[in-house]
């Protein structure tokens, strides 16, 4: 797992930029929704943001709207009354913390509270959905706009942590929505630090005004592609060269790298003739996509290209037309370009989550697999949807339905994923921090150096001797600071790994000893105590997402009703993630929709949820056939409804103000375990 918001380079950059600690918790903690490998219970598609929300509303009733007759509508009445309770709800958790009280979000409020009171059955007709929608879009700017003085004034002045949150929550989802590419989005963030940081440029950062950039890709398996330009909007200015026929032009001082590009594709001495063959057939298509950086610009034009290939494919029954993963951008307004390669992220070794799957569950698997590999952010959600129907739990409407059991066991891995992620931020960051002080210090002496160097050559010459001085002075100060960083960050993360060790990899060999860090209970072991008191110490000199980190789970472990509410949170918010993916997969089947209001959150938060889910899964049948448990010969059904009793039993032991330290974190979605720790085998 990537820790996000803990780059070198960045935490640097807001060291030199002397950003106060709300200020970084924004950049960090936005960056850490906004990033693709992101937990899916902290991604931006998880946090229910209200924008997002009143979107998706606004879309089921203007699919419903369109339908011909109440009977055929999708989603059913049932399941779209259901999107709009979870939008009611977001509302209010902005509502909540948007201090003084705006109109627009009293008048949504009022519009939804009388939806839900009306039921369902208002629901039936479509052109009431269709009025309805109506109503809904005229807020979304409103809102948005809340959202966005919201985050404004989180920059400008610490606010209570649930109002920061939320303000991060909305503007990493708006972020994501209008699409953002984390590696581009990175170097932007370190050039923003490098002026005059304020709060209006990092939202410039997060939400750019989108340009024009060139895109170019090749497609195997034809030599042209007739008809090309119909398909495409006038302003797309795509083009086609036949590879090995046509030079490539039309982009100006970009067109050498573009037939340079072109180049690499096509036949090759001494290759299989059959793949030469297939190469040899190919064209390169460019054209033009407005969006906020390169990265999204490639996603933009290949699905587009992609798109465009489903009516080619439709009519060559034999032939096998296929986009070649690498692609060009270029932007003339500075001569850059780059190409990029459309694979995913790699491993050395790769290995199973477990060898003993119950039958049942290849098939989940494999529709996983499918969903995972495709490139259509809605068909990749639908299929996500699909996996986990496959894995036999269904989408119901009451409270014993099993996508509500599943929102329940999930939340319980979500508790533990996020407890592991606190401690890898905290030691990240810490040591980022240690290797930028020192760094500093190597840095202002080798200019302390270079100048001694070259006044040796010149002779005294005053304006060089009065930088040399200046130049000392930096280096003076930074030799004095990374002779404090050792204690400051080193000792006590060599403290707090000696109380909860760590493997080769820095990860936690135990769980229970993080929280035990944390929580401090009564009676706790001396290396419990020293552990903790090192982390107290560490809190003092580090900022942001860090920091936020200890202090929020140190307040759920002091306060088991804190923790039970926070578990219940989790689970409506998986709750509301499982329905929307059981509406894109109705949209899908019974309409052949496959477009949404926003695809890219669609796809993460549906992966993320099916990742979740079958790591779950994994764990139990992995640690149950080790054991020679009869648990691993279970249903998957069977163990989610066993976990979503264990959800509700912990939150009973909480919400009686049993010690939140007493639960079994390590084994908290275990066959070996009940959810506390005396009862762990």
């Amino acid at each position: 797992m990537f820790y996000p918001g803990s780059e070198p380079e960045l935490v640097a950059g807001m060291s030199e930029a002397g950003l106060a600690g709300h200020q970084r918790l924004l950049i960090q903690a936005t960056l850490r929704a906004m990033h693709p490998g992101a937990y899916a219970t902290q991604h931006a598609a998880a946090g229910g943001a209200a924008v997002l929300s009143l979107s998706r509303a606004e879309a089921v009733l203007r699919s419903r709207a369109g339908a011909s007759d109440s009977k055929d509508a999708q989603p059913n009445e049932k399941l779209a009354y259901t999107v709009i309770e979870r939008t009611l709800k977001s509302v209010l958790a902005l509502e909540a913390v948007v201090i003084p009280a705006k109109q627009p979000l009293a008048d949504i409020h009022d519009l939804l509270a009388d939806m839900v009171l009306r039921g369902r059955n208002d629901l039936k007709e479509p052109s009431r959905c269709g009025v309805l929608a109506h109503q809904l879009a005229a807020f979304v700017p409103k809102i948005e706009r809340i959202v966005l003085d919201l985050f404004q004034q989180a920059w400008d002045t610490a606010m209570p942590v649930t109002a920061a949150e939320r303000a991060i929550a909305e503007v990493a989802s708006l972020a994501v929505w209008r699409g953002r590419d984390y590696e581009c989005l990175v170097a932007d963030l370190q050039r923003f630090l490098r002026e005059a940081p304020c709060g209006q440029g990092l939202l410039s950062v997060l939400r750019p005004v989108h340009r024009q950039i060139r895109v170019a890709a090749v497609v195997e398996g034809a030599r042209t592609l007739a008809g090309l330009g119909q398909l495409f909007d006038a302003d797309t200015n795509v083009r086609q060269f036949p590879i090995g026929k046509k030079a490539p032009d039309g982009w100006g001082q970009g067109t050498a790298k573009l037939r340079k590009f072109a180049a690499l594709h096509g036949r090759h001495p001494g290759e299989d003739p059959r793949e030469g063959e297939r190469a040899a057939a190919a064209v390169l298509l460019t054209l033009s996509v407005m969006a906020p950086d390169r990265g999204v610009a490639v996603h933009l034009a290949r699905r587009r290209i992609e798109e465009a290939l489903d009516t080619y494919v439709a009519g060559h029954r034999l032939a096998e037309l296929r986009l070649a993963p690498e692609t060009l951008v270029f932007e003339e307004s500075d001569d850059r370009s780059r190409r990029y390669t459309s694979r995913g992220p790699t491993v050395d070794t790769a290995w199973p989550l477990t060898r003993r799957w119950p039958v049942e569950i290849r098939e989940c698997l494999r529709m996983a697999h499918i969903a995972r590999s495709t490139s259509s952010p809605l068909t990749s959600a639908a299929l996500s949807w699909a996996a986990i129907e496959a894995a036999g739990i269904r989408h119901g409407y009451n409270d014993s339905a099993a996508h509500v059991e599943l929102a329940r066991a999930l939340s319980l891995q979500a508790m533990r994923q996020q407890l592991l992620s606190s401690h890898q931020c905290v030691r990240r960051v810490a040591s980022a921090i240690h290797g930028e002080v020192t760094e500093r210090a190597a840095g202002t002496g080798r200019a302390v150096e270079g100048l001694e160097r070259h006044l040796a050559k010149k002779g005294a010459q005053s304006a060089l001797e009065q930088q040399l001085r200046e130049a000392r002075g930096r280096a003076a100060t930074a030799e004095l600071e990374a002779a404090d960083a050792g204690n400051l960050y080193l000792q006590p993360l060599n403290e707090i790994d000696r109380a909860a060790p760590v493997n080769g990899h820095g990860l936690l060999s135990d769980l229970n000893r993080w929280a035990d860090l944390l929580a401090e209970p009564p009676g706790a072991a001396q290396e419990v105590k020293i552990g903790s008191a090192a982390l107290s110490r560490l809190r003092t000199v580090l900022h942001g997402l860090p920091a936020y980190d200890i202090d929020v789970w140190r307040a759920r472990m002091s306060s088991p009703k804190q923790c039970a509410a926070w578990l219940r949170d989790a689970e409506e918010r998986c709750r509301a993630q499982l329905s929307w993916m059981y509406v894109l997969r109705n949209t899908a089947l019974h309409q052949g929709v496959f477009a949404s209001v926003a695809d890219s959150h669609d796809a993460h938060g549906a992966r993320g949820t099916l990742d979740l889910t079958l790591e779950v899964l994994g764990n139990w049948y992995a640690v149950a056939s080790s054991a020679q448990l009869p648990e691993a010969t279970w249903t998957a059904h069977r163990v989610i409804t066993e976990l979503a009793k264990r959800q509700q039993d912990v939150i009973r032991h909480l919400e009686a103000d049993a010690a939140v330290v007493d639960l079994q974190f390590t084994h908290l979605t275990s066959p070996t375990s009940n959810g506390t720790r005396p009862t762990v085998t």
